[in-house]
């Protein structure tokens, strides 16, 4: 998997990486010098950035060209910085840039009530410039150093500004990340020593021809990387950590945290993994697709049973990532490229659901929805959000999820596991359960709180979100031509 592409002239990559991350602490002396609203409007343009980047980059990647740089860093030991833009790093960059605005400009409004909120623009500015780096940079040394940063500012963010007891909440998060960064960092060590080499594009090569004793030895260094980004992916049984940060979390962190974070995760499974070392599926493909059908199933069932809106949609979250993980390990083109475009469709459709769930903690500062009902009438962008969210999210056609959702139950026919599939469909059953019982709570019924629609700045990133849930059913050509190429990337010939 050699990597062959253009060379940029100019640094675009590297702008929408390291000037984030360079102008975190303006940001933070902004908020100090002048207010936080003046911070807060400095980031969103900061955020615009690597957004702009990428939306110019798009008619490139339909086309299939790839992007690169590469820099001379620390030549003693062959070390360089750089970052890729191909079929594959592109949807995640676009996922994760995307969402840091969304989530910037919520928060604008959402967060006026709360402390600090100089520390916490800057935290939140680090928080994506860590996340993209994850998904663009090809060495696996500073890929490991990236997601590091994810896991300081995100560890903050819940310990600082969340809710509940946030200090027990916020420090096992940090105890399941970390570990799940040690695993990995134990296979990206392994593999460097093994091949002396830290390329992700070139280890692809070397694992590929390396010889049958190396086998055991690889997968091993798979099971280790699996582990590391299956914590990430909060894939059983290394879930417990999600529905406390995502439900304790302040609402603009719980939606990074859904949408952009967890897919770090999926984009290191597909890069590291199948792109790496894809041979080593056909030993533990099997079990992960196993523990992404129990993710499935047990976090519907999880989420029929809770009050709390947030811990609803958290553990949601933990079933509708199964599917995503599902799709990948069938190392099938249609099963990957399902997975790919579930990410992008969840993304979307739980950020959406996220932020909805905030207006209602907004404006009535409730979340149980046994104490809610009748807003249909007073919320009626927010009920349309929800509902929209929801139909999304249980794969309803002719929504983008229900293509995604189809391509990676394809996926698994082709491996063979019927009966895996026959329960994921169940699964998509238990979904549909749930958020009509979620709608029926808190819009129908009878009316009990007094509520006014949401400001307009918290609606605005709604109504984005709203329209890329519906566009995905429709106009996804570009984007699921983009993904395919991935897919051909990612996958050895047959």
């Amino acid at each position: 998997m050699a990597l062959v592409g253009e060379q940029l002239e100019i640094p675009l990559l590297s702008v929408a990486v390291l000037l984030p991350l360079a102008l975190t602490p303006l940001t933070f002396l902004i908020g100090r010098k002048a207010s936080w609203r003046a911070a807060s409007v400095f980031s969103h343009a900061v955020f615009a950035i690597p957004l702009g980047i990428m939306l110019w980059f798009l008619p490139s990647m339909v086309e299939g060209a790839v992007f690169y740089e590469s820099y001379d860093w620390v030549p003693f030991y062959g070390l360089k910085f750089s970052l890729v833009l191909d079929s594959l790093s592109y949807p995640f960059a676009l996922l994760v840039s995307l969402m840091g605005i969304l989530t910037a400009v919520y928060s604008h409004k959402y967060m006026e009530r709360e402390h600090s909120l100089d520390a916490y623009m800057a935290l939140n500015q680090l928080f994506m410039a860590g996340m993209l780096g994850v998904v663009l940079v090809s060495n696996l040394f500073l890929f490991y150093i990236f997601w590091e940063l994810m896991l300081i500012p995100s560890y903050a963010l819940i310990a600082y500004w969340g809710t509940g007891n946030t200090r027990l909440v916020s420090f096992k998060y940090f105890v399941f990340t970390h570990a799940g960064a040690l695993s990995l960092l134990i296979g990206i060590a392994w593999l460097a020593a093994l091949f002396g080499n830290l390329d992700m594009f070139e280890l692809a090569d070397m694992a590929a021809g390396a010889g049958a004793e190396l086998r055991p030895v690889l997968t091993t260094i798979a099971i280790l990387i699996f582990i590391g980004v299956g914590i990430k992916m909060a894939v059983f049984p290394f879930h417990s950590w999600l529905p406390d940060a995502y439900a304790e979390a302040p609402t603009p962190v719980s939606v990074m945290l859904s949408a952009a974070m967890t897919k770090s995760g999926v984009y290191a499974f597909a890069r590291l993994i199948t792109g790496i070392l894809p041979f080593t599926l056909q030993d533990i493909g099997w079990a992960i697709a196993f523990l992404a059908v129990i993710n499935m199933v047990w976090g519907g069932m999880m989420s029929m049973v809770q009050n709390d809106v947030k811990r609803l949609l958290a553990y949601s979250s933990i079933s509708q990532m199964g599917y995503i993980v599902f799709g990948l390990a069938t190392a099938t083109a249609i099963g990957l490229q399902g997975g790919i475009f579930q990410t992008l469709n969840h993304g979307f459709a739980k950020a959406l659901l996220f932020m909805a769930a905030g207006t209602l903690i907004y404006r009535l500062g409730e979340r149980d929805i046994t104490k809610l009902g009748g807003l249909a009438s007073r919320m009626p962008v927010t009920a349309i959000a929800i509902v929209l969210g929801g139909l999304s999210v249980a794969g309803t056609p002719p929504l983008g999820t229900f293509i995604s959702e189809w391509m990676i139950f394809s996926g698994g026919l082709e491996t063979g596991w019927t009966l895996s599939v026959a329960v994921a469909v169940f699964a998509t059953a238990i979904t549909v359960g749930y958020y009509l019982r979620l709608v029926r709570a808190l819009f129908f019924g009878e009316k009990r709180p007094e509520a006014s629609e949401a400001p307009s700045m918290l609606l605005a990133p709604m109504a984005v979100l709203m329209f890329l849930v519906v566009i995905l059913g429709f106009l996804n050509a570009p984007l699921l031509g983009i993904i395919a190429r991935a897919s051909i990337i990612l996958l050895p010939p047959s």
